[in-house]
């Protein structure tokens, strides 16, 4: 459904639920996809999240809290009577259950899992963080063995097909749970009834551990192309499998931690988010920013005898640093991605330093000889336009290496390298052009 068709639908909801008409809003959310369902209850109150989502069947609350936001479900579950949310938990697919489940006070977990009436395919997903394999898999899958048949296969298809989350895929394993081959449901329903199975399946399967990140999930997925990827745990143990929608949902989560942090925002911000929230995530690098500024201030501090003998040097300035702010945050921007996607580690430091000095003694070449010019026709002075020339040249080369030593040292500390942020990069770049501009102008004069 199209925004505009949404934002009038929401009104529609909100009056219903302003005349405590219950019966006429769950007919309105009943009529929608969930995705569209989720889009309309996250405009709601959490009073009136909570009224509907008690009203309507579980099985339709279950897609809603599924389609909805980690945290703003878990706002909504928290304020739902235990009885009733676990029998929407038990309607949820188990993965989405137990990130659910993790994001609840204890208390709240303990009593709505005493409730359910089918936690132990939950239950075991909660040891692991929602931020890994373990977390994202889900145990809802169909398993084979290999002395099977495939007319035996097929059967066991029947009888355990419409629980499971994914059957593009039928992993094969042994009686021990040891994760042996795959076989795709294609092969599997063309195949002669007689066939053993492991003269079917693919033993060469790609997987990952159940500790892995997110992201390195989200990685071989696309690497590889698959709908779905097997979970083991450390000694090859079959655990689950983690499905294609769960991980482009980690893309688009992952993307917007990274950009939100390249601008100095830690975690994800709602547009119309809590101005508590939005100030308590953007302050702290504000003052970081302050705090690091004041290093450039000192820069120029030093050199304040010669601003005063040549003025227009002040005019020139936030050009110089501006263009290398500017081509650090290019080469940041490019660098975290490469992180990101694995195309870049530690071991590709000088082959990547090479390129973007390269790259920037050009780029800062041509800048800087434009800039020059400019500065000669407007103030008519060389010793501006060579100041100005090579202090281009020479940030811009900081800034290359800025861009590119920055997040490489953090992912060396084990820290997130999405931090290289243009908190960081543009007060490098501020500094050390401040301090090419006016000590080559100083040694001019």
């Amino acid at each position: 459904m199209m925004q505009e068709e949404l934002n009038l639908v929401l009104a529609e909801l909100r009056r219903s639920l302003e005349n405590n008409n219950l019966a006429q809003a769950k007919a309105i959310i009943e009529a929608l996809h969930p995705p569209d369902q989720a889009d309309l209850v996250a405009g709601l109150t959490t009073p009136d999240q909570v009224a509907l989502l008690t009203h309507l069947e579980p099985s339709d609350s279950a897609d809603v809290l599924e389609e909805m936001e980690d945290d703003e479900a878990a706002a909504v579950a928290e304020m739902i009577p235990a009885a009733q949310l676990a029998d929407i938990l038990d309607e949820m697919e188990d993965d989405e259950a137990a990130d659910v489940l993790g994001d609840l006070p204890a208390d709240k977990a303990a009593e709505a899992l005493r409730e359910m009436e089918e936690p132990t395919d939950v239950i075991p997903l909660l040891r692991y963080p929602d931020d890994t394999a373990g977390g994202l898999m889900t145990q809802a899958v169909v398993t084979l063995r290999p002395h099977w048949t495939v007319g035996q296969a097929l059967a066991e298809l029947r009888r355990v097909g419409p629980r499971a989350d994914s059957t593009y895929y039928l992993f094969v394993t042994s009686d021990a749970g040891m994760l042996l081959g795959v076989i795709g449901l294609r092969n599997l329903v063309t195949a002669p009834a007689k066939t053993p199975i492991a003269e079917l399946m693919a033993t060469d399967v790609i997987s990952v551990p159940v500790t892995v990140d997110q992201e390195e999930c989200a990685r071989a997925l696309s690497r590889h192309g698959y709908l779905a990827l097997p979970v083991v745990d450390e000694v090859g143990h079959f655990l689950g499998v983690i499905t294609a929608d769960d991980l482009i949902e980690v893309t688009e989560i992952e993307a917007t931690e990274d950009m939100y942090r390249m601008v100095g925002i830690t975690g994800e911000e709602r547009a119309f988010g809590p101005i508590r929230i939005s100030i308590l995530k953007r302050l702290p690098w504000l003052l970081v920013n302050v705090v690091t500024l004041l290093i450039a201030i000192t820069v120029i501090d030093a050199f304040e005898p010669v601003i005063a003998g040549m003025v227009a040097l002040a005019i020139f300035m936030p050009l110089v640093s501006g263009q290398g702010g500017n081509a650090g945050n290019q080469t940041a921007t490019v660098i975290v991605r490469g992180i990101a996607l694995g195309e870049i580690g530690l071991r590709d430091v000088l082959r990547t330093l090479n390129k973007e000095l390269r790259v920037a003694l050009v780029n800062g070449t041509v800048i800087g000889l434009g800039a020059a010019a400019v500065a000669y026709v407007w103030k008519d002075d060389w010793r501006i336009s060579v100041a100005m020339c090579l202090a281009m040249i020479l940030n811009f080369m900081t800034a290359a290496s800025a861009g590119v030593l920055i997040p490489l040292s953090l992912k060396k500390m084990n820290i997130d390298p999405a931090l290289a942020s243009s908190v960081f990069v543009t007060s490098f770049t501020d500094t050390f052009g401040f301090l090419f501009f006016l000590g080559i102008a100083s040694l001019l004069l």
